[in-house]
């Protein structure tokens, strides 16, 4: 009886570990609902994406490891799959290729800095996708991942909340925004809108669903500060996104609605609330940026401002996608490509400082990454699932309907974000499970069992092999990326404290395990700092080595010129040197490179004008005052060679701007008394 009680325990075993593997690769996808609109990091330079990105895809192995462990316990191997699935293989395919024909192979690998959307971030999202098939194969585990986006989003906004109200856990340094902006744990408004375009359909389903009074409340509140962070973003993409979704939501959930009138009357209540103090408040704040009516207002302003900015920078996407159109320049290259295609408007907009690393417009953004066929099967996917997931919606009732149309119109108010906006990890990764989970509870999805010949059962090993691999390998490099970048941060913290060689060290590991160029660019500012405030040359030497590696490692980033220019232009020490032919080719590089490099203009200007070629350097000094017009130092250098060359009339023309735009500079009042007198 002993034995037959033990072969019995064991035979029932495997299905009892089948389903306890089961419910942990829900659990898996639960966390990353929590972890990627969540995590941060204080310990890194890059405070949001890099914590992000290795959330996603530490949990990605995570779930991939319970999930192949659930299958090699199954006597029956089955799949879940759909036509659509063959959409996604084909995307990444074309990703795959793109990355080999790339114009930076590292870049898009890994992704930019800071932005990290390259071939293992799209092979982590087919991955999810794949396994949320697997997964939500019933409405409660939808719920649950509902809920979980819900309450985990409810912090997020609340965050978000208290920055606009002044009050923040944090301290951060200087922002690239206005003050006061909700950032939360994105970073970023606009990132964040990202996030909230998702959240707002799904915690209004959340809250006409909630029956119990406690459900009630925490659902109601967390509606209300979402509205709330929405508004005090005040991001138009987001709100674009945003007003598509719940005109989604309202459309679809029209029943639900009608039979849910006091918490419809909530939300408009706490709509209007939100809206009315916002208003009055920003409307004294002095600007217009953070001016809630005049921000709406700014909308409808499409050549105007960022709006007109935003046209400019689709502009030079639009050329790079002319320039390879079939596999593009590489996922996540667009900064790499938009410094050669972009316009002089943009350039002149930004006065020279700035340069687009992202499209701000998702279909130009993947073209011109992966190519027109890559982007145009992305685009057929996607409606396929929102149609698919439509007609299956008018079928269900309840709260079945209402889980259920919540994700259908988060997912479309994110599609309409992306075509404004810019697409990240902590919001893509959510977007892209989302997918997957309405397709899985979609009927399209069909179910078929791996046959057990030798054949099929290493064709399905080979299958694992790779799946682990990739993950695997995706969250290897996600561990360096952030260890690189902690060694990033203890560099510049021991550069600032005078400590040197301390900031040498943790340079060299940080680039040892995370090669990028804004590593080798910071490591040769630090050297180049220390040598001139020393008065070391070995020092300059060395920063200029450290820009050379980093301009061969990432050739075609305009930087790298500059700064390696600008380093050699101060070991010069006549115009006899090598080393100032050497400067002039490395900046002439620079601007075939990105023909509206303003500082590399300035710098080259600089140096020819020291050779005595002033005619070479006033058309650069004309390139750099074309792109700003009221750059004091420029106007000076365009006044002096002018002066140098003879052509007085010139110089003085150039004196007197200066003047005029600086009254009180006595060395060019100075120098317009001497040529009045012709002395």
């Amino acid at each position: 009886m002993a034995k037959t009680a033990k072969k019995q325990q064991k035979k029932s075993s495997p299905p009892v570990l089948r389903n306890q593997f089961d419910q942990w690769v829900l659990y898996g996808f639960l966390a990353i609902a929590v972890a990627l609109p969540l995590a941060l990091s204080r310990i890194t330079f890059d405070q949001f994406d890099i914590a992000k990105i290795l959330s996603l895809r530490i949990l990605t192995l995570i779930i991939v490891v319970f999930w192949i462990a659930k299958m090699l316990s199954q006597k029956k191997h089955q799949i879940r799959w759909s036509k659509l699935d063959f959409f996604v293989l084909a995307f990444l395919v074309l990703g795959f290729i793109s990355t080999i024909t790339s114009i930076h192979i590292p870049t898009s690998i890994h992704g930019k800095y800071k932005r990290f959307e390259g071939l293992l971030t799209f092979l982590n999202y087919g991955i999810l996708y794949f396994l949320a098939l697997q997964t939500f194969t019933s409405f409660s585990r939808l719920s649950k991942l509902s809920k979980t986006l819900t309450i985990a989003g409810g912090v997020v906004a609340f965050y978000g909340v208290l920055q606009y109200v002044g009050v923040d856990i944090f301290s951060w340094a200087t922002l690239p925004f206005e003050e006061r902006r909700s950032f939360s744990t994105f970073g970023n408004p606009d990132l964040l809108a990202g996030f909230i375009v998702i959240l707002v359909p799904i915690a209004l389903a959340e809250f006409l669903k909630a029956r119990k009074a406690k459900s009630n409340i925490l659902m109601g509140s967390i509606a209300f500060v979402t509205v709330a962070c929405l508004i005090t973003a005040f991001t138009r993409s987001g709100w674009v996104g945003t007003f598509t979704a719940t005109v989604a939501f309202a459309i679809l959930s029209f029943r639900e609605i009608l039979s849910n009138k006091k918490k419809v009357a909530f939300v408009v209540a706490a709509f209007i609330l939100v809206f009315t103090a916002v208003a009055i408040y920003s409307s004294s704040h002095g600007q217009s940026t953070m001016n809630l009516i005049e921000r709406l207002k700014s909308t409808t302003k499409i050549t105007e401002g960022s709006a007109g900015n935003r046209l400019e920078i689709w502009k030079a996407g639009i050329k790079m996608i002319k320039a390879r159109p079939i596999l593009g320049l590489g996922p996540d290259t667009y900064r790499l490509g938009s410094e050669h295609y972009e316009t002089l408007k943009y350039v002149k907009m930004g006065a020279g400082k700035t340069v687009a690393d992202n499209a701000h417009n998702y279909v130009i953004q993947l073209a011109a990454g992966v190519g027109i066929p890559a982007t145009a099967i992305f685009i057929i996917f996607f409606i396929g699932v929102v149609v698919t997931s439509l007609r299956y919606s008018l079928k269900l009732k309840a709260d079945d309907r209402l889980t259920y149309v919540g994700l259908i119109s988060a997912a479309i108010g994110y599609a309409v974000h992306l075509i404004f906006g810019v697409s990240v990890s902590g919001s893509t990764g959510i977007f892209w499970i989302i997918i997957g989970a309405l397709v899985a509870a979609s009927p399209i999805v069909k179910t078929s069992q791996v046959s057990q010949s030798r054949r099929h059962e290493m064709l399905l090993r080979v299958a694992v092999i790779i799946f682990s691999l990739v993950s695997l390998i995706s969250a290897y490099y996600a561990v360096s990326m952030y260890i690189g970048d902690m060694y990033h941060v203890r560099a510049i913290k021991s550069a600032n404290a005078g400590d040197l060689q301390s900031a040498i060290n943790n340079y060299e590991r940080a680039i040892s395990l995370y090669q990028n160029g804004r590593f080798y660019i910071d490591y040769g500012i630090c050297l180049e700092r220390s040598g001139t405030q020393l008065n070391d040359r070995s020092l300059v030497e060395k920063a200029v080595a450290i820009y050379s590696a980093g301009r061969d490692f990432e050739p075609n980033e305009g930087d790298h010129y500059v700064f390696l220019g600008g380093a050699l232009s101060k070991l010069i020490t006549s115009p006899q040197d090598p080393l100032l032919e050497k400067a002039v080719g490395v900046l002439k590089n620079g601007i075939r490179v990105r023909p509206y490099n303003y500082p590399s203009h300035i710098i080259l200007g600089d140096l020819l004008s020291f050779q005595g070629k002033y005619g070479d350097a006033i058309k650069h000094y004309d390139i750099a005052l074309t792109v700003n017009p009221s750059d004091t130092s420029v106007i000076k250098r365009m006044a002096k060679v002018y002066e140098q060359d003879g052509k007085k009339d010139k110089a003085k023309k150039y004196y007197e701007k200066l003047l005029a735009l600086t009254p009180d500079d006595q060395e060019a009042k100075d120098a317009l008394a001497r040529l009045v007198s012709g002395k």
